[in-house]
């Protein structure tokens, strides 16, 4: 079994365990992997936004507690004694805050949306010992609705087809099927699991896509892999990178010359 629990994420940031994250690196090789549990990730501006779009959706009473907005030149005194103020604030420009409250505003206003974030509890901590292989785990739910997950994403286009492109590309399936392999090893029943999808420019459009049981095989069987590979490489203390030896260079077809027929110009040439 594990637990199941409601922490900030600094304390979710120091408890042991292989997160998505993490384990998701290994996707491209152990060497990334292992890169990505050493070595510290930069905060991006797209990752802050994403971590502000969180707070308001999810826990709107939190935002304005964790978040503020400045007005202003970023230098010089006043500048300064503002962050000074606000030590325990992740500023925000004036762009950046009017976004964040379009797209929570968006997501509220949206009936399915609305529906599914009525009740339950946000950013859920799971922790649990996978079962296959026996590697400690954690997650970071999004949302937690009984035993029904609901993942809250942005993205430049939410239209099903180019979401689902989206989707696969950056694995999702994957990320909610390791989540609902938490869920099942923390004693919660086998239950339905939604995103929320919202754009992440105007006119902020909301959709909401159960996903469906072959996908998330599909993404299970992603996870089963990658925690087999990061177990062998334990097991044998080496994080290798994408391939050893040589590969053929997968040059674009685009980029190669056209067969041409050269006669008719040699042939005038010569004339």
């Amino acid at each position: 079994m594990g637990w199941v629990v409601v922490v900030n994420f600094t304390d979710y940031s120091d408890l042991g365990g292989v997160n998505w994250s993490t384990l998701s690196a290994m996707q491209s090789s152990p060497a990334h992997y292992h890169w990505r549990l050493t070595t510290p990730r930069e905060d991006t501006p797209a990752m802050r936004l994403g971590r502000a779009v969180h707070t308001q959706v999810l826990e709107p009473r939190v935002f304005p507690l964790q978040w503020t907005v400045y007005d202003g030149r970023r230098a010089g005194n006043a500048w300064t004694e503002f962050v000074t103020v606000n030590h325990d604030k992740t500023v925000l420009t004036v762009e950046e805050y009017e976004k964040v409250l379009a797209i929570g505003d968006a997501v509220r206003a949206h009936k399915a949306a609305r529906r599914l974030l009525r009740y339950g509890k946000p950013e859920v901590s799971l922790r649990w010992i996978d079962p296959r292989t026996r590697i400690r785990c954690k997650g970071r739910l999004d949302w937690l609705r009984g035993d029904t997950l609901v993942d809250l994403k942005t993205s430049r286009d939410v239209e099903p087809r180019a979401f689902g492109r989206t989707a696969a590309q950056l694995s999702y399936h994957a990320q909610l099927a390791f989540y609902r392999r938490g869920l099942l090893a923390t004693g919660h029943k086998l239950a339905p699991v939604y995103m929320i999808a919202v754009e992440s420019s105007g006119p902020f459009d909301v959709l909401v896509y159960e996903v469906d049981e072959d996908v998330l095989f599909a993404g299970d069987e992603i996870v089963t892999k990658l925690l087999h590979e990061l177990k062998l490489c334990r097991k044998r203390r080496s994080w290798p990178g994408r391939d050893q030896g040589v590969q053929a260079l997968d040059f674009p077809q685009w980029a190669l010359p056209a067969d041409t027929d050269y006669t008719n110009v040699a042939i005038e040439v010569l004339s």
